[in-house]
């Protein structure tokens, strides 16, 4: 029997392999556990259900590129090319998952991206001019947008290479700084 970081290890091996079989909405813990070599008892001692594992999966085989408490706007694209490779070498596994439950990954991506916009805002707000209502607002906007843009990307097959998707997502958080100063010197004129 497999023990500890060995036995999560499995169970999302477990997870990625079924997936290329079948559907993810039609897996139960019976099948990846058994998939996994691992008890029914050991999946719940690592996990609560199949959707703790899925969340779990996409920070083993993505998401952790966003985890770094050094990562900011300034810096994110590198990390976001990174995440992308990944998701894309996955992709099977994520187009198969994100079809099931889009709302998982979803709400993983943007609790990550929503604190990266919030410092954005601060950063290009050295006045105060924007309240802390207004960064938050702007902030989970934009990381809803960009959530959405790695859902259709995933859904599309990923087809855009990540280098294209990364460069295009650090313009455009540039482009908001650069505009946000612009407005901010026409209102001091």
């Amino acid at each position: 029997m497999a023990e500890g970081k060995g036995a999560k290890e499995q169970l999302v091996n477990a997870l990625i392999g079924l997936t290329a079989k079948q559907p993810y909405e039609k897996l139960t813990v019976q099948q990846i556990s058994q998939a996994a070599s691992v008890n029914r008892q050991n999946f719940y001692y690592h996990f609560k259900d199949k959707r703790a594992l899925l969340r779990y999966t996409y920070y083993q085989k993505g998401l952790n590129y966003l985890l770094s408490a050094e990562l900011t706007i300034r810096n994110w694209e590198e990390s976001v090319l990174q995440m992308l490779r990944r998701m894309q070498e996955y992709h099977s596994f994520y187009l198969n998952t994100v079809q099931a439950e889009p709302e998982v990954l979803s709400k993983e991506f943007i609790a990550l991206a929503k604190p990266l916009f919030v410092r954005l805002f601060e950063d290009v707000d050295q006045e105060g001019e924007l309240s802390a209502t207004d960064k938050d607002f702007y902030a989970r906007f934009l990381a809803y947008g960009c959530g959405g843009i790695l859902t259709d990307w995933l859904l599309g097959d990923a087809k855009e290479q990540p280098i294209a998707v990364a460069a295009q997502l650090f313009r455009f958080a540039k482009d908001i700084e650069f505009f946000a100063y612009r407005l901010y010197e026409t209102d001091q004129d």
